[in-house]
């Protein structure tokens, strides 16, 4: 499964310990240029690092995105990406609109304690807090709600 990721999610996961899980959930995990900037030195050595060849997608994107999240999109649909990893609404809405499968941090969260790969989503959920990733509260039932289906 190839997933495409913006750097919010990659700081969030890497903020509670957890980057790792996206190596273990997804067989190709990639980041357009701009992510790989933002992200800065020390992207893990599974993380493949792929230029976006249309430009003009990501241009359009740019007048309501940012820059990392508008690589994202057109790369994942570049690279035919199982999906994209994008935390923030509009890049969100904007994915969805275009037909991609996304997911958010909480999402891999989620995925990964159906996997077996956490023990407590709630541990995670609230080290996601602590560390400064806002969470609703209807954000944090839904997802324990979820992760408790097919479990």
């Amino acid at each position: 499964m190839r997933a495409v990721c913006n750097t919010a999610v990659l700081i969030a996961l890497e903020r509670i310990g957890r980057l790792e899980l996206l190596e273990v959930l997804f067989d190709d995990v990639v980041v357009p240029d701009a992510v790989a900037r933002e992200y800065g030195e020390g992207l893990p050595r599974w993380v493949r690092r792929v230029a976006v060849g249309d430009r003009r997608l990501v241009e359009m994107l740019r007048e309501v995105l940012h820059v990392g999240e508008a690589e994202a999109i057109a790369l994942a649909l570049e690279v035919d990406a199982d999906v994209v990893l994008l935390d923030d609404k509009r890049a969100r809405l904007a994915a969805r609109r275009l037909g991609l499968r996304l997911l958010g941090t909480v999402g891999v969260l989620v995925l990964a304690k159906k996997r077996g790969l956490i023990t407590s989503l709630e541990d995670a959920l609230r080290q996601l807090v602590e560390r400064s990733f806002w969470l609703s509260r209807d954000v944090v039932d839904e997802a324990l709600e979820r992760a408790k289906k097919n479990c």
